[in-house]
């Protein structure tokens, strides 16, 4: 029934990347040898630079509600824990899942790689977080934007799917964004007709209201979604070094019924966009990989 928590999955096989040519192979380690410091200091500027605190529940946006808390240290967890509530009933309210790339289709990828910051922007989104595991054809460590990518997991963007995977939990939400998350996969046939939008995760360890009691204690960097179906509201949250038990027990204190965990680990990510109220648009945590897809809404500032 239970689909455990991974970080992302390996790439393709080395084989099916071009090795470099053994003359330039000198070449290759020395920009090695001068790239790492560079990235290492990129890396602890991100850090210095998206530095956050703690933050009350505000309305950030019309029906978006942001808070942060600072987790109280345990083995389960320390750091901060961003979320967002997302009335889905709001007027102005958008979803957004990152659509199949037609060139990437066209090279027997999906995707192409991107910074959560760059799709906050372009995309006009008010929040976004990091979404399903993926593979990709980059050769960095970090994973570089434009670099192809697949999912793991299916997703659903304007009512083209992307593909099916039998292990896939799928949260979907028809033209009326109500939001649906069962906890049995693959999505069904009938589900999939009727979704204009969902994404693909796993664990699936917060039904009803109450957090599986088998649920991984582990602590990670975590990203995890949640609903309330009846109430027609969404939730998205990260942490920094949170376990899934925890993450999802945090979101069922905010009032979540049905939650799963996203990718994880170095992929974890969430930003704000431009024109959020009581709080400084931006990076919230992590942001330094480039992933395959994201999740976020489209919402009206305040009092528009």
């Amino acid at each position: 029934m239970f689909w455990p928590a991974r970080s992302d999955p390996q790439p393709p096989a080395a084989d099916s990347l071009a090795p470099p040519k053994s003359s330039g192979r000198w070449r290759g380690w020395l920009g090695v040898l001068v790239s790492v410091p560079v990235l290492a200091v990129l890396v602890a500027g991100v850090f210095f630079w998206n530095a956050r605190g703690p933050h009350a529940p505000t309305e950030i946006f019309t029906g978006v509600i942001y808070g942060c808390e600072r987790l109280v240290p345990t083995e389960e967890g320390s750091g901060l824990l961003h979320w967002a509530r997302i009335d889905l009933t709001a007027p102005g309210i958008e979803l957004y899942v990152t659509p199949l790339d037609p060139a990437a289709v066209r090279q027997g990828w999906q995707y192409r790689l991107r910074w959560i910051r760059g799709v906050v922007a372009n995309e006009r989104l008010a929040v976004a977080t990091n979404g399903m595991m993926f593979t990709s054809n980059s050769i960095w460590p970090l994973r570089l934007p434009g670099d192809l990518a697949k999912g793991v997991e299916t997703a659903v963007a304007e009512h083209v799917v992307s593909h099916i995977w039998e292990h896939t939990y799928l949260l979907w939400f028809d033209d009326d964004l109500t939001p649906h998350l069962k906890p049995s996969k693959p999505p069904t046939p009938a589900e999939l007709a009727r979704a204009r939008w969902g994404i693909g995760g796993q664990a699936v360890w917060l039904h009803a209201g109450k957090v599986w009691p088998g649920s991984d204690r582990r602590p990670d960097s975590r990203t995890a979604v949640a609903i309330d179906e009846e109430q027609k509201l969404l939730f998205v949250a990260v942490g920094e070094s949170i376990s899934p038990r925890l993450m999802l027990q945090k979101l069922a204190d905010l009032g979540a019924k049905e939650g799963m965990l996203l990718d994880g680990g170095g992929s974890t990510s969430m930003a704000i966009g431009a024109g959020a109220e009581g709080v400084s648009p931006g990076v919230l945590y992590g942001g330094w990989r480039a992933v395959a897809t994201h999740i976020g809404v489209r919402a009206r500032p305040r009092g528009k």
